[in-house]
């Protein structure tokens, strides 16, 4: 018989999930905030990774994972106006050009994400399964008249076995924060990531931000997802270190009834990030997991914990740009 957990750890699984829904829905997997702009930019991202084989601490068999996923974000409707209105109020001739010059700028993207993944529970009659994924939801950005970035997402997404496909629950998550504009090295943001899943609402405050670190360094957070630190020797590419959450939620079948299967872990990650020309962008991470488990929630039945033994993470992705970047030239009126 499994181990059982009391309520107070099916919170905290449901913690760490809405926690993942802030760090995916604002940044993705692992987050270079220097580049928060890309999240916001017209692209087509397309990843693969791989969660090498380990043990289940606490029973026989081994757990793995093998995912690919393609995000599609497309723009909608985009707005950047830049005129001057003088101010006769401003107290010098810096203040009047910063207070005179009038930019109103804004972009609604709608985004499409696919997903599929292989896991492998060795305690299960059906040692292999195939995991499925999508999702549909828009995001926008508005510059504020104090020269404040608002931006925000809501998506709804399906995370299925082919075996559960017709008892399909929907997910939906959402994000609103706004980000300081204080230089090109040096951002600031917060906001609150919201989570509604099988009738629970969970609502995750987030804060994040970057700072350099001489010429070629820089700190960055996003807290409670993740922590690195930045090197980027050259214009073209970038390399990041760091700690973060990372989890994924599906519906299984599991004894001829729909249940939710939950991962989440503590990862120890290195990646480089490539510009291979104007349009793409090459990266490819290495990553440990030091802790992580694998729940089953059957809606209000008190969570079944499988610790995993830590183990080995890989993972290559492209992204190729296109489209008008409203939130580069926000920065690049505003900034510079």
């Amino acid at each position: 018989m499994p181990p059982t957990f009391a309520r107070v750890g099916k919170m905290r699984s449901w913690v760490l999930l809405a926690t993942f829904c802030v760090a995916v829905t604002v940044n993705g997997q692992t987050f270079d905030v220097e580049q928060f702009e890309q999240v916001f930019r017209p692209r087509v991202r397309m990843d693969v990774r791989h969660q090498f084989q380990s043990d289940l601490q606490d029973t026989t068999g081994h757990f793995s994972n093998s995912e690919g996923s393609v995000v599609f974000t497309f723009p909608i409707r985009s707005r950047f106006e830049v005129g001057l209105k003088l101010d006769t109020t401003a107290r010098d001739f810096g203040d009047l050009l910063k207070r005179s010059l009038q930019v109103r700028a804004s972009q609604l993207l709608g985004s499409a994400r696919f997903g599929a993944r292989q896991i492998e529970l060795g305690f299960d009659s059906v040692t292999d399964r195939q995991l499925f994924t999508g999702s549909i939801g828009l995001m926008g950005i508005k510059l504020t008249k104090k020269y404040r970035v608002l931006f925000w997402s809501a998506n709804v997404n399906v995370s299925e076995e082919e075996a559960t496909l017709d008892e399909a629950t929907p997910r939906f998550n959402g994000v609103i924060g706004k980000m300081h504009l204080n230089g090109l090295r040096r951002t600031f943001f917060y906001g609150v990531g919201l989570s509604y899943t099988d009738k629970l609402t969970l609502p995750v405050p987030f804060i994040g931000g970057s700072a350099p670190i001489g010429s070629d360094w820089s700190f960055q957070y996003v807290l409670p997802a993740q922590v690195a630190v930045g090197f980027a020797p050259q214009k073209r590419t970038r390399f990041l270190a760091g700690i973060g959450l990372d989890a994924f939620r599906s519906g299984v079948s599991m004894n001829d009834a729909r249940t939710n299967l939950n991962h989440g872990t503590l990862r120890a990650f290195l990646n480089v990030r490539h510009k291979a020309g104007n349009h793409v962008q090459v990266r490819a991470e290495i990553g440990y997991d030091l802790v992580r488990t694998v729940r089953f929630t059957e809606g209000d039945v008190v969570p079944h914990r499988y610790p995993v033994e830590p183990g080995l993470v890989a993972g290559v992705g492209v992204n190729v740009f296109f489209g008008n970047n409203v939130f580069e030239r926000i920065m690049d009126a505003v900034v510079n």
